[in-house]
């Protein structure tokens, strides 16, 4: 077979070789390889991210080119940024670091490698990096020096061998990165203000609520300005440190392990969700994003989170490799990737340290109980937990078919390990969700629901899904201070989680305290900016309660639309349609229905929505029974 012909063209190159590699070799060669190895995994993804090529790993020295000097200078950037976080908990003498050089100029390609004199000049400015630093010639200074986040320290005109020509050379100095800034206490002048506006704040709420019966066009306007009549739009970023764990990747080439990379995500999202001094967006708008290229920046702005950590998981036999990597989205800057390849029982550990080292990474200073709490390991065994991440893959997915599935799943996992409290805890979830649904007319289901809650609490007083369960099954028996007790305790124990703050809100709202539901349902859409059908429901319910039926519609037929076996919607829509003479669409939505519960009936439906007369009104809720019969439910 012939050879490819041989071509020139214009390209950036990027030379890079390890500071001291002879020294680090002689004094622990394994431990160096190692390192080295892991380095060059970071240095590939951060290449390709910059739309470069590796064109070559030999011994401590790697090269690469770029179509433009911009994307070869930020990538060197992003590189010296990672690699010093990488090699920031090591011991100096073992740190790994790297010099740069970048030159601009015409190479010759040759069956994928390169030559001439801008392979070599990028490989001479290279010597005269610091370790740790970056060195471009003048080419590429003319061609970034207005682009980037960076000043240039020139280095003037430097012979250099083998190139009969002195070379112009620029040391690259970024502009360090600064942590996000901790919220300070206000002025007294600002804190004033802010009181003032605040209570002024209240006396509109309260003018809404009074004219609750009377108007409703104002009270559409009040939850308007309280943030609940919909999905945040773009939201502000929070005034702690705010993160998104995006689904990490399954890299396993199986299908079938799909269930383990979404497992870890959630658990590492629950890990940090748990913090009080952070601000963690709920697993479900995470996972919007799920098997989509994405750009990281537009991923913080329409979550309103200044961090994003992905990441991948690759598992095969008894072994796993999880990649993870923390980008400030605000930038689009690297602060901290790694990469941990472990026996697969030591998954606990990974999660673990995940979590740690992106709070170090963060700059988020933790007490001393919760870094002992984040270190502690769960007692349950690796099987039981993979019982439940594969339980909860089937749970997520929303079906009544899953939901059976993960049923299942779930009572293993308590067989294999009897004292865990979070095998319970998702157990008794899956007789809730049965209940809410409407799939089942068995008045013992939130029965077993909550004593399930019950059993996980007793075995873990800090689990707060038992209480959630609780919560739950308090409102469903009409006993919101119940409900709205529970709920506060879950939001001690998770304060991140949309769900407890979504539950106290409905509790409150059946209880008439519309003003302190509206700050919960806001705080439920905040952590979940792309709501669940839960949510979703609840914002229809609001919109509805202020004479907004348009929009309340609206948010139903989203329900509707992205959930095949939800009743609860469909019943709101058949509703609807039928107050608004749609006679044939109530008709169509009852009949969807009755596919997903044959034995579906009016009786049921309203029960299935305790508090429809406190948001309806007595005549409407009067009236709904007639309307979803001449629908025509049983």
């Amino acid at each position: 077979m012939a050879a490819e012909p041989a071509v020139r063209k214009l390209a950036a190159i990027l030379s890079a070789d390890v500071v001291g590699y002879s020294r680090l070799m002689a004094e622990d060669e394994d431990a160096t390889v190692r390192t080295l190895a892991a380095y060059r995994e970071e240095v590939a993804l951060l290449v390709r991210q910059h739309r470069g090529r590796v064109v070559d790993f030999t011994g401590d020295n790697f090269l690469a080119e770029f179509p433009t000097a911009t994307d070869a200078v930020e990538c060197a950037v992003e590189i010296q940024r990672v690699l010093s976080a990488r090699n920031a908990p090591l011991p100096s003498e073992r740190k790994m670091q790297f010099r740069i050089g970048i030159h601009m100029g015409e190479v010759r390609v040759e069956e994928g490698r390169l030559y001439g004199d801008g392979v070599n000049i990028a490989a001479r400015l290279e010597g005269l990096a610091e370790q740790g630093g970056i060195c471009i010639s003048a080419t590429v200074h003319d061609q970034v020096r207005n682009k980037l986040d960076a000043t240039y320290q020139d280095l003037g005109d430097q012979a250099v061998k083998n190139i009969p020509h002195q070379v112009r050379a620029y040391r690259v100095e970024p502009r360090a990165w600064q942590p996000e800034p901790r919220a300070e206490a206000p002025p007294a002048k600002a804190r004033r203000l802010r009181t003032a506006l605040l209570a002024l704040s209240a006396l509109l709420f309260l003018f809404g609520v009074g004219l609750w019966a009377t108007w409703p066009a104002p009270l559409g306007l009040l939850i308007d300005v309280a943030g609940v009549s919909g999905p945040p739009v773009n939201p502000a970023l929070p005034d702690r440190p705010s993160i998104a764990v995006l689904p990490f990747t399954n890299m396993s080439g199986d299908p079938e392990q799909e269930y383990f990379s979404d497992g870890l995500t959630e658990d590492v999202t629950n890990e940090l969700a748990r913090l009080p001094f952070l601000f963690v967006i709920a697993r479900h708008s995470a996972f919007m994003y799920k098997g989509k290229q994405v750009n990281v920046e537009d991923v913080g702005r329409e979550l309103g989170v200044r961090y994003v950590l992905e990441g991948s998981v690759r598992k095969v036999g008894d072994r796993v490799r999880v990649t993870a990597q923390l980008i400030d989205a605000t930038t689009g800057g690297h602060l901290w990737s790694r990469r941990y390849d472990r026996e697969l029982s030591d998954i606990f550990a990974i999660q673990s340290d995940i979590s740690g080292e992106i709070l170090a990474a963060m700059q988020v200073e933790i007490g001393t109980a919760e870094a002992q709490r984040l270190a502690r390991k769960p007692r349950q065994s690796f099987t039981a937990n993979d019982a439940i991440w594969r339980g909860l893959y089937h749970f997520n997915r929303g079906s009544r078919e899953d939901m059976e599935e993960s049923r299942t799943l779930f009572e293993r996992a308590i067989e294999l390990a009897p004292e865990s409290a979070g095998a319970y805890a998702f157990l008794g979830l899956t007789y809730l969700q049965e209940s809410m649904q409407g799939w089942s007319a068995d008045a013992a289901l939130l029965d077993r629901a909550e004593a399930l809650g019950s059993r996980a609490v007793e075995l873990n007083p800090s689990a707060a899904l038992g209480h959630v369960l609780l919560g739950f099954a308090s409102f469903f028996r009409d006993r919101p201070e119940g409900a709205i007790a529970q709920a506060e305790r879950a939001i001690e124990l998770e304060p991140n989680n949309p769900r407890h703050h979504a539950l106290r809100g409905l509790a409150m709202a059946r209880q008439g305290r519309f003003l302190e539901a509206t700050r919960s349902i806001r705080q439920a859409l905040r952590l979940n900016p792309r709501p669940d059908a839960g949510l979703l429901m609840l914002t229809s319910y609001v919109n509805e309660a202020a004479g907004r039926v348009g929009e309340a519609v609206v948010l139903a037929e989203q329900v509707r639309s992205e959930y095949p076996d939800n009743v609860i919607a469909r019943v709101v829509l058949a509703r609807f349609y039928e107050r608004e003479a749609r006679h044939e669409e109530a008709q169509a939505t009852v009949r969807e229905i009755l596919l997903v519960v044959p034995d579906f009936t009016v009786e049921r439906a309203m029960q299935l929505i305790p508090g429809w007369e406190g948001l309806l009104g007595p005549e409407d809720f009067t009236r709904a029974p007639d309307d979803l019969r001449t629908a025509g439910l049983p």
